[in-house]
């Protein structure tokens, strides 16, 4: 056999190693081409997303372009606004239609007045030539009105008065507006002269006009927004000034008829005084005083009428055995004492014994539906008629009802104004025989005091 000659199972070992390999070459070459294909797809997504991530960066930098441009815009804008509204507030096209109309009224009124004074000729004068010498008159004539106007600037500049100037432009212009008027009548008719007369004398008047308006704005710095603000706030002040002072003219006519007196005094105090040193209420108040030596709305009259209310109250609370002092010591006495205590206070109701109306007090001694108590002498320790005994006559005096009285006597500050009714109402009520014997026993104590 030869030596080159190999079994089967060695071929078919072979033939499967060279399978093996194929498929091996086979698989990297798919795999191969499928990280190709990735990596293609790959870099397709990076185009894509450079291209995306371009095209936003590209916006953003056109919305910023478009931004600054808006923004240039606006600021033109606003530019072009303010340098308009600086010169309507300097008045420069009013300047420029002035000076304008300067120009155009010299080239009309000195052509016409050089046509007139150099067509002038002697009378009787044959073949008359052109007056030469009286070709410097026009604009003699023309420059005479200038000279106020030149002199009222100067006059402004130094702080001089500026209407003798004013007069000078006037007159002077006058004159050759007058030439004009003259000749223009009598060369081209009435509206013509009128309009030649208008051309030498508006020109310096709106000159002169001009000049003001800027010594004025030159004096007032204020913006257009703050003088119609101030303009505002003068003519609301105004109108509520006009309210006060129709508001005062109304007081006073008032005040002049009821107060005469007073109101002459008033009058000689405000212009006494310097203007604006007092006020009204000052004023009425020092006039009030120097009439009545009282407080403003009170005279003798209403002095007396209250002290004739008040002496009419005393006497009312007098009948009642009340006084303004008893009233302030029950306020006192309702502060400090127990309402509850002593014999038939004010919690119990009277006994059927007793006299009517309660001459054991207490609250309902006091009460206006009880007219038939007794009068005033059985409230000042008096027995009414008809009892022989007091209720409790050999009652003890208690301590605690002494010591009450005794409060009540300090509080008083004297003895003389301590009295059963009182005592009464200090211990809460009682017989009246017992409340004599009260008050005369801490009077004794008192006393030896």
């Amino acid at each position: 056999m030869s030596s080159t000659y190999r079994s089967w199972e060695e071929r078919e070992a072979e033939a499967e190693k060279t399978r093996a390999e194929a498929a091996r070459i086979k698989a990297a070459a798919s795999a191969e081409a499928a990280a190709a294909a990735q990596g293609l797809e790959v870099g397709a997504a990076k185009t894509e997303t450079d291209r995306l991530a371009e095209q936003v960066k590209q916006a953003g930098l056109r919305k910023k372009l478009d931004a600054v441009t808006e923004a240039t815009k606006d600021e033109k804008a606003e530019l072009k606004a303010r340098r308009r509204e600086a010169s309507a507030d300097n008045g420069t096209g009013f300047k420029r239609i002035v000076n304008v109309a300067v120009v155009l009224g010299l080239l009309a009124a000195l052509p016409a007045q050089l046509s007139y004074f150099l067509g002038l000729h002697k009378k009787g004068e044959k073949d008359p030539g052109t007056a030469w010498l009286l070709g410097p008159i026009p604009f003699f004539l023309e420059l005479l009105a200038w000279v106020g106007v030149l002199g009222t600037r100067w006059a402004h500049r130094k702080g001089l008065p500026r209407w003798p100037f004013w007069i000078l432009t006037a007159g002077l212009a006058s004159i050759a507006g007058y030439i004009n008027l003259a000749h223009g009548i009598d060369q081209y008719g009435v509206v013509a002269g009128i309009a030649l007369a208008a051309t030498s004398v508006i020109g310096p008047v709106l000159a002169e006009v001009r000049d003001l308006l800027e010594s004025r704005a030159a004096a007032d710095t204020r913006s257009l927004e703050l003088r119609a603000a101030e303009k505002a706030a003068a003519k609301r002040q105004a109108e509520a000034d006009r309210a006060a002072k129709k508001v005062h003219d109304a007081e006073d006519k008032r005040r002049k008829k009821l107060f005469p007196l007073e109101f002459a005094e008033y009058e000689r105090i405000i212009v006494a005084h310097p203007t604006g040193a007092i006020s009204r209420e000052a004023a009425w108040r020092q006039a009030w005083d120097n009439v009545h030596l009282l407080p403003i709305a009170t005279t003798v009259d209403t002095l007396a009428g209250r002290e004739d209310a008040r002496a009419a109250i005393n006497a009312v609370l007098s009948s009642a055995d009340r006084t303004p002092e008893s009233d302030a010591v029950d306020r006192f006495l309702a502060e400090i004492f127990r309402p509850d205590g002593g014999d038939s206070g004010p919690s119990q109701k009277p006994t059927e014994s007793g006299p009517k109306g309660g001459a054991g007090g207490g609250s309902q001694a006091r009460r206006p539906a009880a007219p038939k108590g007794p009068g005033a002498l059985g409230r000042k320790g008096k027995q009414a008629p008809g009892r022989t005994a007091g209720k409790t006559p050999l009652k003890p005096l208690e301590s605690a009802h002494l010591e009450a009285v005794r409060k009540l006597a300090d509080a008083l500050g004297d003895i003389d104004r301590l009295s059963a009714r009182k005592v009464r109402e200090v211990i809460g009520g009682g017989s009246n025989e017992y409340a004599v014997r009260l008050r005369d026993a801490v009077k004794a104590e008192l006393a030896a005091n």
